[in-house]
């Protein structure tokens, strides 16, 4: 009877093992239907209506929001960080409904994005030499690689998946539907493609390198304090003779944006190639503090100590320098 229960287990079992597979894919299609609903909205009320929530997420104390007011108070010398840090989550709820739907803003002529040298950049395309960019979390980034790809050019870009499987699906669909290809890091074909990349003369690579996470860095300076900056990328362009460049874009007003690219000047190795990155970035930040991820733990790795957790990094915040 014992083998036959094994052999045989109640239908009822089944339906046990499977329903949170079912559950989850039911979650996923209702959250992606109601944010294609929302994606149909025009492009200036999904901003303002973004703007609204995530500035009423920036009122809430979580652990995010003191992070975010911690790092405005230490590295921009803050001193009541409340009304920027509002700012910032409001910023990040506005880029989040953005994104749902780029379209309306890559259709020619392209009126509402400004890049002042795009000649220049055409005659870096033009050139037998591959173009590594390297970019952040400022702005709306995925409008930056929907602009250059309405543009012609071809692009790829190196990212890290969700946590969230919904999530990522969503951010796939999104990606495609502007036609960026994207190279995941848990890919273990990846860095073939990567390879191929800086191979091919006439397509951009493309990197958010703004982030401490765990990949190969360099600790660089950033708003005076040393922080891990991914530096594998840039070890393999020079491998390939690549042009490096920086490449940033910010919301401007209400609905115009400028893109910010310019070729690295000094790339004769990696630590000031990254010098120069988040030289320009920080830079940038200062002009529009509320667009960039305030809210990322940036400075938590330090020469000399392990990464740091949460709980550790605001006693490090709030000790200062």
């Amino acid at each position: 009877m014992v083998d036959a229960a094994v052999k045989s287990p109640p239908p009822h079992l089944d339906d046990c093992i499977e329903s949170p597979r079912l559950h989850t894919s039911m979650i996923a299609r209702v959250t992606i239907s109601i944010l294609s609903i929302i994606a149909a909205l025009p492009f200036s009320v999904r901003s303002a209506i973004g703007w609204g929530f995530g500035f009423l997420a920036g009122c809430v104390p979580t652990r995010e929001l003191r992070v975010t007011r911690l790092q405005l108070r230490r590295f921009l010398q803050d001193k009541n960080p409340g009304p920027l840090s509002r700012r910032v989550f409001a910023h990040a709820g506005r880029y989040t409904l953005q994104m749902l739907n780029l379209k309306p803003m890559t259709k020619a002529p392209l009126s509402n994005i400004t890049c002042r040298n795009w000649d220049e950049i055409q005659s870096w395309l033009a050139e037998e030499r591959p173009i590594v960019a390297l970019t952040a979390h400022t702005g709306n980034w995925d409008l930056l690689a929907a602009y250059v790809i309405a543009r012609g050019v071809s692009l790829t870009t190196i990212g890290r998946e969700a946590r969230n499987p919904i999530a990522q699906e969503l951010l796939e669909r999104i990606r495609d539907s502007y036609g960026v290809e994207t190279v995941w890091r848990s890919d273990r074909s990846g860095l073939k493609r990567i390879v191929n990349c800086l191979r091919d003369k006439k397509r951009v690579l493309a990197a958010l390198i703004d982030q401490d996470t765990r990949v190969e860095s360099d600790h660089i300076p950033f708003f005076g304090t040393p922080a891990k900056t991914p530096s594998s990328l840039v070890a393999l362009g020079k491998r390939f003779n690549a042009r490096f460049v920086t490449a940033f874009i910010f919301q401007t007003d209400s609905s115009n944006f400028e893109l910010f690219v310019q070729a690295v000047q000094n790339d004769s190795d990696n630590q000031s190639i990254l010098t120069e990155y988040n030289a320009r970035l920080e830079a940038l930040i200062r002009r529009f503090p509320e667009q960039w991820v305030w809210f990322h733990k940036r400075w938590r790795s330090q020469p000399g100590r392990e990464t740091m957790g949460t709980r550790d990094y605001l006693r490090w915040l709030q000790e200062g320098p």
